[in-house]
């Protein structure tokens, strides 16, 4: 038997800083150990690694490198070098399992477990360590000796039978217990394991928790049938009444004494409470509650003023008695709990209007409206259309959401249609926390003046008039000349050569 390794490198020399292009050899090499310059000292894997050097005709060295080869098993001659996985094919398994006795295992019984393992390699496994596992069923323990067994040796293909006396706890469920065995071996590079596939049945006389929980359901119950707060959600800072119907599931026994707590569950890492009770307590008592019975009860609950918008729950627990097969049990209990959502008050608001004028006809006002959400909520889809005689490259524009407390302004260059009044709306639509959809509207004007002869405008309505005549058509006054002057000086970067 033999280790065999075979590969191919290629190898870049080092030139001198005279050549051009480095010079490439391709050569493969062949590493070959016999087994007898080698030992196994455990069953773990193992890394062969060596340095390889290689030399000119001078018997100068050129430069060296390492290899290395990881081996799993030793593989003989003419034996496929594939690894195969341990855990989808182990090497030791347990191929059948019977009981003494066979049938009719009781709590608290002895009983031995015969295991008949198989070899499924092609080699033989020494030192064979089989231990027994019941960690799936600790109620099955070993009976007078350890939970290992061992066996010295077992050919290739071969099976051995082993035998674990075993008893049964006092107090079992009746059901089939699973148990597992594991193997080891010095031969074997890793645990060959066998999951739980021996399943033992026993007959007992515990009762399981679901047989419990059926026996108990005689015990009436208290459920909220439904409850109301006002509407789709509620408003911090604004008390709200809490209306609940409870129910008493049980069809023919009463409920007694009993006491309901209302409280609100705190909510998050910091544990806030969102409502507190309001002019009453939170602290209910019915004497009675008579069989399929049902009551109501109502809670005055003040929201936190600055809880964050979203849903708290509230919590109601019970304590009561009631008599069940004429025994009266009086620690009797019950939690339940529901959901209110939380919004705070919309306060968007639309601020200042700004729209200088008055402007010339064929030049263009600025239009700026300022907004702020000063709600604790955000709002959303925020967007707004202009509507007026006017044209411009936004009268349709889209903002978005508007987080608690931040605000901005919407801009928009407005050109008008013709001299006189230009006048508008902006519409500001948006959806507030509830998905409500709302909407403001402000309405802006400024006037539009005809543009003076010397500045390339026409007239209107006859000759220019004179200086001095009082009874001339009246022009644009003078500070908005003086005005538009600056404008037009400004945007041709001119030392108010126009306005000499």
């Amino acid at each position: 038997m033999r280790y065999l390794w075979t590969n191919d490198t290629d190898i870049e020399l080092p030139t001198s800083s005279e050549d051009e292009d480095s010079t490439r050899v391709d050569f493969g090499y062949k590493l070959t150990i016999p087994e007898k310059y080698m030992k196994r000292v455990n069953d773990k894997v193992g890394t062969l690694r060596f340095k390889i050097s290689y030399y000119d005709k001078n018997n100068s060295k050129i430069n060296s490198f390492t290899v290395q080869k990881t081996i799993f098993d030793p593989v003989g001659d003419g034996a496929s070098s594939d690894d195969e996985d341990e855990e989808d094919n182990p090497i030791l398994t347990v191929t059948s399992y019977s009981t003494d006795p066979a049938s009719g295992i009781k709590e608290g019984d002895a009983f031995n477990l015969k295991v008949t393992v198989k070899n499924n390699s092609n080699v033989v496994c020494n030192n064979i360590v089989a231990a027994f596992d019941n960690a799936n069923a600790p109620e099955i323990a070993m009976r007078g000796a350890t939970d290992t067994l061992y066996i010295d040796s077992l050919p290739a293909q071969a099976t051995a039978t082993l035998t674990y006396p075993l008893v049964c706890s006092a107090k079992m469920e009746t059901k089939s217990y699973p148990l597992s065995v594991k193997f080891t071996s010095s031969d074997l590079a890793a645990d060959a394991s066998v999951a739980p596939r021996m399943f033992i049945p026993v007959q007992g006389t515990k009762v399981s928790a679901d047989e419990e929980e059926s026996s108990n359901s005689s015990v009436p119950q208290i459920i909220i049938e439904s409850y109301d707060y006002g509407g789709m959600s509620v408003t911090g800072g604004t008390e709200f009444m809490l209306t609940m119907n409870f129910r008493n599931t049980s069809p023919n026994i009463a409920i007694e004494n009993l006491k309901m707590t209302v409280s609100s569950a705190p909510d998050g890492d910091e544990g806030i409470v969102a409502f507190t009770p309001s002019r009453s307590s939170n602290t209910f008592f019915i004497q009675n509650v008579k069989g399929g019975g049902s009551f109501q009860e109502k809670i005055a609950l003040y929201p936190k003023v600055d809880a964050a918008p979203k849903s708290y729950g509230v919590t109601i627990d019970y304590t009561y008695e009631a008599v069940v097969d004429g025994i009266r049990k009086a620690d009797l209990k019950g939690t339940e709990t529901i959901s209110i959502p939380l919004t705070q008050p919309d306060r968007f608001e639309i601020n200042q209007v700004d729209l200088f004028g008055p402007i010339y006809m064929g030049d263009q006002g600025q239009l700026s409206i300022s907004y702020v959400n000063k709600g604790k909520s955000k709002i959303f889809n925020l967007a707004v259309d202009l509507e007026g005689n006017f044209t411009s490259e936004d009268m349709s524009t889209y903002i978005g959401n508007v987080e608690s407390g931040t605000g901005d302004s919407f801009d928009a260059s407005l050109t008008p249609m013709d001299v006189g009044t230009m006048a508008g709306t902006a519409t500001f639509t948006y959806e507030d926390s509830n998905g409500e959809t709302k909407e403001i509207k402000k309405e802006f004007s400024c006037d539009v003046i005809p543009l003076p002869t010397d500045m390339g405008g026409e007239v209107i309505g006859g000759d220019m008039p004179v200086d001095g005549d009082a009874t001339a058509a009246a022009g644009p006054p003078a500070w908005a000349i003086g005005l538009y002057c600056l404008w037009r000086c400004a945007l041709v970067d001119c030392d108010f050569g126009l306005c000499a």
